[in-house]
C-alpha cells in the first residue's frame, strides 16, 4: 500500500449527501420560485438532486443532494 493511501484513510470522508428543508410560501407561483432558487443554488456546485419529499407536517419539502456531482444510472 502506498504511503498516500494510508494517510488518506485517516482523513474523514466528506459527507456525500446533503439534505435540506425548503419552506414553501403560500401560492403556487411563490412555491415554484422557492424550489427553483434551491435548485439554482446547488447547481452552481454541480450537485445532483436525488430526492424530493413533501413534509407531511408542514408546507415544505425535503431535498436531498449528491454532493459528489457524479451520477450513474
Amino acid at each position: 500500500m502506498a504511503e498516500r493511501e494510508r494517510v488518506a484513510h485517516d482523513k474523514p470522508e466528506p459527507e456525500r449527501y446533503f439534505a435540506e428543508y425548503i419552506p414553501l410560501p403560500g401560492g403556487e407561483g411563490a412555491a415554484l420560485v422557492a424550489v427553483q432558487e434551491a435548485i439554482n443554488e446547488h447547481a452552481t456546485h454541480s450537485w445532483k438532486l436525488v430526492s424530493v419529499s413533501a413534509d407531511p407536517t408542514s408546507q415544505g419539502v425535503f431535498m436531498v443532494w449528491d454532493t459528489t456531482g457524479f451520477f450513474s444510472g
